[in-house]
């Protein structure tokens, strides 16, 4: 045998193995999901991130859940019976449990048998998220909203520390007269509460966990979720299994079905969840995870940046052949979220200390911003214009409403400088002359240094020069806190699906270290504000949320942006997906047909072997030459 010979089995063997499964000996029914970072952990308390989110709403329930198929967001019952029972006054809130719904078993209870969920349940596990040596990112969704909790709060930190505490005091406004009853005492109006009982930091938990697991809770999760944790390594892979204890739980027949999916209706009134296992596996490079999707060992995935031009027709926005010959659909979903540099109106240039010449500023910088550009060109087009904080998905969205400080419809960049130019002379500042060089907050990676490279250029096409203050995120925030940061670029993505989420970020009494980082404060805003958060949902509710809107764009607060269109591929096999930008709680409506997915997997992995052999056989011939050729060669070569 040549020696050309064994490299080339070698080669054989190599090509071989990448068309190998990556899950050998798989149950049927597992869907194949993707985390784009490691999970931190699985304790309601302190998901404060999104993969750690998805994994806990999974896993664990809330008082209410999103409704899955219907546009705008719907809340329904998830633990509870019905809606909360509602005083006149909008103080007291009574909500009745489900009867007979039971934790996953697990050996924390006696026998091992999972219990029944009880209200008592939902009252410590507000108290532990509330508990100062929890040490939650999560008290901010009660602070000042229920009647004893922020006393409750305070006292907490004077008790010693123990990560097995199953006993607290009681709270006045947060109490379970039975079993199946929850009573809470609000402060003030807060019809927002429903949306923030369906979070992830809201989810209910037995006392009996914590007892046995204390600090290692986050490992060892007990919930009453649609699963449990099958195998759990927190860097690498996550495996739910189907809990046997979850709830009734029916596929809707109601609500619009998910984009291009027929298989809706047959599920429909079938009960959840619609299959026995998921994998999520972790994905801290992008690259792995675009080849596991190509390969078909991923039911669905996003679009990594770098692949999107060979996904994506970049023209049209769509499909390429390629993908769509395989079957599969491209699924696009507005982000529920606003894109947008913040100005501190602390700031003695371009905040409220300048009067109107520093409002003029920053009405020119929103005016010379090029979004289409940076949407074109930083997003793939992948974004789309926002002139406001309130979104079409509220229900005080007006259609009507255009930001003046934003390109009109059809006007060209030349004019739109032009108006940008003009109001920098009027406020004493002809083509910038005599105004300081201004600075933005810029991250210390590629990504935001692109973006500020792109501010800068649109900055000097008015004459305004700005220079960045390179910093990390740690810092960054920091600085927001500490009113340092004259301007920066962020996206604030919704909490829940409603105005006020956005509102509030320009209420007076929430500046920093509060989530109002740009520190405005306005009187008629603040009044306004406050008068709508003891009203309910209606007219004239949303008459005040669209004046808060004007208030806040004509100081322009914000150069309002865009917001990201969520590109999402899913394979031929995977049915009932539906993208929800606020709670991905989905893998229990998803359903695979394990039929069709191996039939393409087989496709997808399919080893073209005339190459191959064509390739053998050159390397064998070279390899035969080779050796006759050395027995050929005169001694002393």
């Amino acid at each position: 045998m040549g020696p050309g010979v064994p490299a080339a089995l070698a080669l054989a063997a190599l090509l071989g193995g990448c068309g190998s499964d990556p899950y050998p000996g798989e149950p049927p029914g597992t869907l194949h999901v993707f985390l784009v970072d490691a999970v931190k952990g699985l304790d309601p308390a302190h998901c404060d991130d999104e993969i750690s989110g998805i994994c806990v709403l999974h896993c664990f329930d809330q008082l209410y859940e999103y409704h899955y198929l219907k546009r705008p967001f719907e809340l329904v019952p998830a633990l509870a019976e019905g809606p909360p029972e509602i005083s006149e006054d909008g103080l007291t809130w009574t909500i009745r449990l489900r009867a007979g719904v039971r934790y996953a078993d697990d050996p924390c209870f006696e026998g091992g048998r999972g219990r029944e969920v009880r209200a008592q349940d939902f009252v410590f596990s507000i108290q532990r998220l509330m508990d100062a040596h929890t040490g939650s990112p999560g008290t901010w969704i009660l602070e000042g909203r229920i009647a004893g909790l922020d006393t409750f709060l305070a006292a907490s930190a004077d008790r010693p520390k123990d990560p097995h505490r199953t006993e607290y005091p009681p709270v006045e406004g947060l109490t379970a007269p039975d079993d199946r009853t929850i009573r809470l005492r609000l402060t003030e109006p807060y019809p927002e509460l429903l949306w923030v009982l369906a979070m992830a930091y809201a989810s209910v938990y037995p006392p009996e966990a914590i007892a046995a697991y204390g600090s290692q809770f986050y490992r060892r999760p007990v919930g009453s979720g649609p699963y449990r944790i099958e195998t759990l390594d927190l860097n690498q892979k996550v495996v739910f299994r189907r809990n046997p204890n979850f709830r009734e739980l029916r596929f809707p027949s109601d609500g619009a079905s998910p984009e291009g999916d027929a298989a809706r209706p047959s599920d429909a009134g079938r009960r959840l969840p619609l299959n026995e296992r998921v994998v999520a596996t972790v994905f801290r490079e992008t690259a792995p995870m675009w080849l596991y999707f190509r390969r078909g060992y991923l039911d669905r995935t996003g679009i990594p940046k770098d692949n999107f031009d060979g996904a994506v027709d970049p023209q049209t926005l769509e499909l390429r052949p390629e993908l769509a010959s395989e079957g599969v659909r491209l699924v696009k979903d507005d982000k529920l979220e606003v894109i947008y540099d913040c100005f501190n109106m602390d700031d003695p240039v371009i905040g409220t200390p300048a009067g109107a010449r520093g409002r003029a500023i920053r009405r020119a910088i929103s005016l010379a911003s090029d979004d289409e550009w940076a949407m074109r060109h930083l997003y793939n087009g992948r974004a789309v214009r926002v002139d406001g904080p309130i979104l079409p998905e509220f229900q005080e969205f007006d259609p009507a409403f255009e930001n003046p400080w934003k390109p009109r419809p059809g006007e060209g960049r030349t004019q739109v400088l032009e108006r940008a130019r003009r109001l920098l002379a009027d406020a004493g500042f002809p083509d910038g002359r005599g105004l300081p060089v201004l600075e933005q907050d810029v991250l210390d990676n590629d990504t935001s240094r692109q973006f500020f490279q792109a501010f800068a250029r649109d900055m000097r096409e008015i004459g305004i020069r700005v220079r960045p203050y390179q910093t990390t995120w740690p810092e960054h925030l920091r600085r927001v806190r500490e009113r340092k940061a004259q301007m920066w670029s962020v996206a604030w993505g919704a909490d829940y699906p409603a105005a006020q989420n956005f509102l509030q970020l320009f209420y007076g009494p929430n500046v920093s270290p509060g989530p109002n980082g740009s520190n405005y404060a306005n009187p008629e805003f603040d009044r306004l504000y406050e008068a709508a958060a003891r009203l309910a949902p209606g007219a004239e509710r949303s008459a005040l949320y669209r004046r808060m809107q004007e208030i806040v764009v004509e100081d322009c607060v914000w150069c309002f942006r865009y917001r990201r269109v969520n590109y999402n591929l899913v394979r031929p096999w995977l049915h009932n997906y539906r993208y929800n930008d606020v709670s991905q709680k989905y893998f229990h409506y998803c359903r695979v047909d394990d039929e069709l997915r191996a039939e393409w997997v087989a496709r997808l992995n399919r080893v073209a072997w005339w190459p191959l052999v064509c390739l053998l056989g050159a390397l064998g011939l070279l390899g035969a030459f080779t050796v006759w050729l050395a027995r050929r060669r005169p001694r002393g070569w």
